[in-house]
Parts: C-alpha cells; structure tokens; sequence
C-alpha cells in the first residue's frame, strides 16, 4: 500500500465542499419555520420572569461548562492524528473544531464534517480524506458513548415502559454508532485488498481515509480520557442549567436528558437538528415531571446558549479570521498555492490568507 506520509504525495486538490445552495436555502426555511411553530408556544412573559429570577452564576458555569468541551475535543482530535505530519497546535484545533461546529449550525446533513476536513487541509496540510477518516473514528466512538448511556438510563427510568418515543430515538442512536463501526470495518478490509482497478487518485484518497480513522496505539488512552471528560462537561454544563432554575436532577435523569436530545442533533434535514432537538429536549424534561413551564423556560435557554450563542461567537470568529489567522472556505493550504491569490470565503465575499 502506498505510504501516505510521503512528502510526495500531494494534497487534495480541488475547492471546498459545496455548503451553500438550494439545499441550505430550504433547510434554513424550514428552520425558521419550525422555530416560528414551537415559538408560538412559549408564553415569554413567563420566559422572562423566570430568567429574571434564575442564578446568573450557574448559568455562567454551565456555558463555561459547555463551551470548554472545545479546546478538549480539538486536543483529541489532534491526538487522533498525531502520527501524521501536522502544522497545526492542540489550541488550533480547538479553533477548529469551534468554527466548523458552528457552520454546522447554518447547513443541513451534517455538511459541517467536510467543511472541518476541509478547514484542517487549509489549517494543518492533512488530507481532506485522512481528516474525514478521523472524523468518522471519533463520530463513531460518541455514538456508542451517547447510545450506551442514553440505553442504559432509560431502561433504569422506565423498565420494560419505555416510551415509544424515546425507543425511536434509541433505534437511530444504535443505528449511527453501528453504521459508523460498518464503515470503519469496511475501510479496514479494503485495508488489505484495495481493487487495482481504481483509479491511483481514488486508491490514495482511500488509504489516506483508513490511516487517519485509526490513531496510533499509543494515543487511546488519553483520547479515552479526552472523551470522558467531554461527556462530563457535558453532563455538568445541564446540571447547572438546571439548578439555575432551582431543579436539581438526579443523575439518571440529567444523563438521560443530556444524551436523548444528542441524537436527535444528527437529524439531517435542519443544521444541527434545530426544532427537533428543542421538541426532544422539551419531551425529555416532561417525562421525568418537569412542569411544561419550566420545561420550555429551560429549552429555551438551552438553545440559546448552545445553539444562538454559538452562532454569534461563530460569526465574530470569522469577522477577525486574518487577525487570528484562521484560514476559512477556498484559502489557499499552508506551502501548496501561493497565499497572495485571492479566493472566496464561505459567505461569499473576498477571504485572503
């Protein structure tokens, strides 16, 4: 098989993924839509005097909580390819993975993940392929992570009652992690026997793919540790939001209603799930008796927090990418196209390196 850490080998070549078009156009529409529904519920005087009334310190520390899963999902990223050659710091990747999880939040099918494949080719020098093979590695490993624990605690919560509901969303958590661990498995077999009679380009791009979706040995260990405390910060950053409005959650219920409404983000059709991960999250506080108040009142604020917020800071990121460095969209990889041509960034104006 041919060694992809070759110098010679060159990156891939052509523009970044196609994000924008008729079918963002229509998800962000629909978007709108079902936000404009779910919003016609919510009774915001109430909203207000209970954010009014809530505790502004554990609401800090929740979205302290929440946006600290960055910087740690960038360092294990990084060690997930580590034994490739990177241009890249641990912080770097953390940027990253912030940037790319907020154009997440704009495009529908989870387009998000070439574009971070992407913004690590222009960023570090590693292989849209490798990186997309790291990807489907850690996309995999939270899916087991979020499933098993999403299983585990509904089970506890409801025995052999489990709401239909919940069961559906069970059935699609197994089914992305098994999905995930089948391609892995694929790409591990065409590890052996890669058909001569693709093209030399497509054989590359395949290797590169299983070299990046399988970190060094040495690394799963603290990749490991990266994840358990990702899950944990996760976990405190609703645990918190809830105290904020003075409900204290067990731990069954605070994992089952941080790991239930995960799921339903990977729902293709809206970036990032929006409007079905609100309706989960919301049927989640219910379920464990949660009055319907407080359950919108923290549905609300939640999506504020993880989804609005992030888009705005996702926004002042991008106006003051030169000053920070951050290449975005079409710019040219670190030494592969001369960084003085021009080319378009990803909301269609003019981004220079």
């Amino acid at each position: 098989m041919t060694d992809l850490n070759n110098s010679h080998i060159p990156l891939d070549e052509g523009k970044g993924p196609a994000l924008w078009g008729k079918h963002t156009l229509v998800s962000l529409l629909l978007t709108v839509a079902v936000m404009g529904f779910l919003a016609a519920y919510v009774d915001v005087g109430h909203l207000w005097q209970q954010l009014v009334a809530s505790n502004k310190i554990y609401l800090l520390i929740a979205a302290v909580s929440h946006y600290a899963t960055y910087p740690i999902r960038g360092i294990r990223w990084k060690r997930c390819l580590k034994h490739l050659p990177l241009q890249c710091s641990s912080a770097r990747f953390g940027l990253l993975v912030f940037f790319y999880n907020f154009v997440d939040n704009l495009v529908p099918a989870k387009l998000g993940d070439l574009y971070a494949s992407h913004l690590v080719r222009i960023n570090c020098g590693v292989r849209r392929s490798a990186a997309l093979g790291s990807l489907l590695f850690l996309r995999t490993l939270d899916s087991w992570v979020i499933f098993g624990l999403a299983a585990t605690v509904s089970w506890h919560l409801f025995s052999n009652a489990i709401p239909r509901s919940v069961v559906w969303v069970l059935i699609i958590g197994c089914s992305f992690a098994v999905v995930g661990t089948t391609l892995m498995v694929v790409f591990v077999l065409f590890k052996r026997s890669v058909p001569q009679w693709l093209p030399e380009t497509i054989r590359q791009m395949i290797g590169a793919f299983q070299t990046g979706m399988w970190p060094n040995p040495k690394q799963f260990f603290r990749i490991s540790l990266h994840t358990l405390a990702i899950w944990v910060l996760e976990s405190l950053w609703i645990f918190f939001l809830a105290l904020a409005f003075n409900l204290q959650l067990s731990m069954t219920n605070l994992i089952f209603v941080t790991m239930i409404p995960l799921i339903a983000s990977a729902f293709p059709i809206t970036p990032s799930g929006a409007g079905v991960v609100e309706l989960t999250l919301f049927t989640c506080l219910r379920v464990i008796g949660v009055s319907s108040p407080l359950a919108v009142s923290l549905t609300v604020v939640n999506r504020f927090i993880d989804y609005w917020l992030h888009i705005l800071l996702g926004a002042a990121t991008w106006s003051i990418r030169k000053q920070i460095g951050l290449r975005t969209w079409r710019d040219a990889p670190p030494g592969n196209v001369d960084s003085g041509s021009n080319s378009r960034s990803f909301i269609g104006q003019q981004d220079t390196p």
